[in-house]
């Protein structure tokens, strides 16, 4: 069950009129927009990205040793080959 508290939050004329022209664009209330930033930057979402770094690392680990001297001895060798 989600119980919204109510409260006032007073920004400056301009920082509002830039909550409200995004809101606008993306067809949504500025209060929805300011619940959308304020979780985002400041709920610790870090973990999402923590989450993402592992399964990078994990990938990373599969995918088979490059020797980028030896890739591209045998790049420009191919090239030289098909006369470039």
């Amino acid at each position: 069950m989600n119980i919204m508290a109510t409260r006032a939050i007073h920004l400056p004329q301009a920082s509002y009129d830039l909550l409200q022209r995004e809101a606008s664009r993306r067809g949504v209330q500025p209060d929805v927009l300011a619940d959308e930033l304020v979780r985002t930057d400041l709920a610790g979402e870090r973990g999402d990205l923590q989450s993402a770094l592992a399964g990078l690392a994990q990938l990373r680990r599969r995918l088979p040793r490059i020797d980028g001297v030896t890739l591209a001895r045998d790049a420009r060798a191919e090239l030289e080959r098909r006369g470039a």
